[in-house]
This record gives C-alpha cells, structure tokens and sequence, in this order.
C-alpha cells in the first residue's frame, strides 16, 4: 500500500478570495452612501438655515415697507405724522424716521426680524401749493384804504380800489374790470396804477385807464382815453383829449386806450377748502364740551372738525398737527397763540371757519389784543385763517374776518365775504370778496407766499424715490 501525505494549504481559494472582495465592496458603498448622506443632510441644513433666512429677510423687508407706506398715508391724507415713531407686525417693529427736506419729506423705515436687517427710503416731494401772487386780492367788492393804512406790496382786485388819509400802496394796484382807483387827502400807490378809471392819486410809476386820468401825479407815463388836470412827469398816451394838465416829456394824441383787465379767481377754491374739510374731518370730531373755550396751557389738536364755536383765550397755546376745520365762529384774544407744530418745516396748513347751516350770521374770525397766528418757525411756514361766511357777496353788513389791535397772523382768506383790517395789526396775505383797512393796519407781502405748501391735502405728495439702501 502507498502511503500519501497531505500538506495543508494555507492560500486563499477562489471563493473566499471573492468574499472578501465583495465585503470590501460593502464597505465602500456604505462609506460612501454616509459620506453622500452626510453632504446632503449638510447641504439640506444649509438650505434649511437659507431657507428660513430668507423667511425672516422678506418678512423684515415688508415690515420695513409697511413703515414706509404707513408714513405716505399719513403725509397723502392729513394725520399727524411724528418725526420718529415705530410700527408693529409678524411680532417686530420696525423704526420709521421722518425728515422734512425742501419741497418734501425724507423717510427711512428700519427693520429687524430674527437679526435680519432691511431698510426701506422714500422721497416724497410736495404736490400743487397754493399761490398767492398779491400782498392783497380783492373780489367784486373792492378795496378801501384809510387812515395811515398801508400795503406793503401789490393789490389786484376785481372791484374798486380807494384810499384816503395818507394811505400807501407800495407797489402795483390793479383794479380789473370797470372798476376804477379813486384816492383823497393824498392817497399814494407807489409803484404802476391800472384801472377803468383814474383819479385823485399820486402815482410813483406809469397810470393806465380804458377811460380817464383826472386830479393826478404821475411819475412816469399816463395811458388813457382822455387826461384832465394832471401832472405828468413824462409822457402822455392818450386818444380823445388832454386839458389842464402838465407833460415833462412827450404827447402821443390819438394813441388807442388800452382795455381793461380782466377778473381772475382767488388763489383757493371753494373745492379745495371742502377737500381741507373732509382731511380735518377725517382726524375725528369734538362734540363735547361746546363752545369750546381754551383759556390757558397747551393744547395739541388736528386733524379734527370741531362742531360749535371754538375760542383760545387767555395764555392758551394751541399747536396743530393737522387742518382744523371750526363749525361755527372762531376768535382768539389776549397773549393766545395758534401755532404749527415744528416737524411742519416749511409747510403750511389751514384752520377753516365754516358752518354749512348758517354762513350769513356765523362762520367768522375775530382775533384781538396781542394774539399770535404762528407758522412752525421755519421760514416759508404759515397759517391761513379761512372764512366762508358770506354775508357781503350776499349784500349783508356782516365781517367774516376781523382782525384788530395788535394781532400778528400770518394768512388771512375770506374768498365770500368781508375782512376788516383795524389798528395796528400786522399781516401776511389778505384775500376777500370785500377787504377794509385803516387806523395805520399793515399787510406786509413775504415771497414765500407766491408758492404756499400747505400740508397734506394741497395736492397730495408725490414719490420721487422708493428704495432699500444698506
């Protein structure tokens, strides 16, 4: 028998070599699918943390919007709108600033929700003011001067001019239409005279009429149909005739009388003052107590319609924080201010008298003593006292205005009815259907009036610029 011997073998077999490998290749998979597990779990989480930065982001930048858009409703329709206040949602606020620039406003909403910052700037630039082109505009009822009056600046008026007692006109008096410029006891308009007809004036300038020049001083030319004693310092127009009179310069018979002038408007409409009305409406309405007397401190007020009588009196100071409109009679006395509150800046606003059921007898102002119609303190800022009682255009003998004393105020209107202009009161702007000054009353023309912004309702404001900054 053959003996074999075995010799272990200590190789690997085939099948246990690809076992292994296939174990390797296990392994590599699973290595790999963590590692791809891990990348997208990593980026998933960052697209989670984008994805919620994000969220927070745009719910900061339409916080920060709403701050913007709350501050031009404000501006567009009358409400107080404070330097610096802040405006809750989603759970935060955002800080909204507002500054008053040239012809507009500057305003900056600043957000922060969950540390996301985003800040909003509007420009707002101003809508149409109102013009005021004349020191004094005068209705069909004419103009009346005495007693050392004076108007510092120019007249236009759609019914006649008169002055007597040493009254001044500084510069132009215009009286349109068939009216005329009458004057007696040395009544003076130092700069261009222009009427139907002429007479009894001293003139610094040229005196133009569609009709006659009579008992005149004319310091430079006179245009008429005809001329009758007056004194002329250089040439004389005229197409009729010229007797008892004096020329420095040159005579030009048969020159064509120019025509009249036409009527214009006052510078604010009726529907402008009902659309102050509805802004002041729109702040709420006191009722209660009525008449409403302030006789001391200080009080803020506006927007608001006030529904009876309304007198400040005493030391009372009033500020106003939007157009106030009074349904009944207005007056003010003794050291009493009304006044713009000074975020205002340039701009201006109202304080409409005007009682809807009884503008015959009621809706009228008076301001006496030592009180104060004040603007925010800046210049180009005003008050314009508006009156819509209309007593004279209807042929009545009440006053709608009647400012006295020693009063200082800065615009007044009564576009239907009459001002009466006493003492030493001292004016911005006078505009009324019927206008009487005398006892050395002043009205003193300021150029910002020919461009009054009054705030809100006088337009509106326009957006010139909406954007987010850093």
């Amino acid at each position: 028998m053959v003996q074999r011997s075995y010799v272990q073998n200590t190789e690997l077999g085939p099948g246990r070599q690809s076992g292994q490998a296939f174990m390797i290749m296990i392994l590599l998979v699973i290595f790999s699918m963590l590692v791809l597990i891990s990348i997208a779990s990593a980026a998933a989480l960052r697209e989670a943390r984008i994805s919620e930065l994000d969220y927070k982001s745009t719910r900061s930048f339409f916080l920060s919007e709403s701050g913007i858009e709350d501050a031009v409703y404000r501006a567009n329709t009358g409400k107080f709108l404070a330097p610096s206040y802040s405006l809750s949602l989603y759970g935060a606020s955002t800080a909204i600033n507002v500054i008053n620039v040239p012809g507009g406003k500057e305003i900056t909403s600043y957000s922060n929700f969950g540390n996301a910052h985003r800040t909003i700037k509007a420009t707002l630039a101003q809508g149409s003011g109102v013009g005021f082109a004349y020191a004094v505009q005068v209705g069909e009822g004419g103009i009346e001067l005495e007693n050392s009056s004076k108007i510092i600046g120019s007249v236009y008026s759609n019914g006649n001019i008169s002055g007597k007692n040493t009254a001044e006109i500084t510069l132009d008096a215009f009286a349109a239409s068939s009216s005329s410029v009458t004057g007696t006891n040395s009544f003076l308009i130092s700069g261009n005279a222009r009427g139907h007809s002429i007479s009894g004036l001293t003139v610094g300038k040229s005196a133009t009429s569609t009709t006659s020049i009579s008992n005149s001083t004319i310091g430079q030319n006179a245009y008429a149909n005809n001329i009758t004693s007056s004194t002329i310092t250089r040439d004389a127009y005229y197409s009729t005739s010229i007797s008892g009179s004096s020329v420095g310069g040159s005579s030009f018979p048969g020159t064509p009388a120019p025509a009249d002038l036409p009527k214009i408007n006052l510078p604010i409409s009726d529907a402008q003052i009902s659309d102050w009305e509805a802004q002041a409406l729109s702040g709420g309405v006191h009722s209660s107590p009525c008449p409403y007397v302030l006789s001391g401190g200080t009080t803020n007020l506006g927007p608001i319609k006030i529904n009876c009588d309304f007198t400040i009196t005493g030391d009372a100071i009033v500020v106003m924080h939007g157009t106030i409109w009074v349904a009944g009679n207005f007056n003010m006395s003794n050291t009493s201010q009304l006044k713009l509150d000074s975020s205002y800046g340039s701009l201006s606003d109202a304080l409409i008298v005007d009682n809807p059921s009884n503008r015959l007898t009621s809706s009228k102002i008076i301001i006496s003593n030592s009180a104060k119609v004040l603007g925010s303190g800046t210049a180009g800022s005003y008050i314009a006292l508006i009156s819509q009682n209309n007593s004279a255009e209807s042929g009545g003998g009440e006053i709608a205005i009647l400012p006295k004393n020693t009063v200082d105020a800065s615009i007044y209107y009564a576009p239907h009815g009459k001002m009466e202009i006493n003492n030493s009161t001292s004016l911005k702007e006078a505009s009324a259907y019927e206008i009487e000054i005398k006892n050395s009353a002043t009205v003193t023309y300021e150029s910002g009036l020919a461009s009054v912004m009054i705030s809100g309702p006088t337009g509106g404001y326009d957006i010139t610029g909406w954007l987010e900054v850093p």
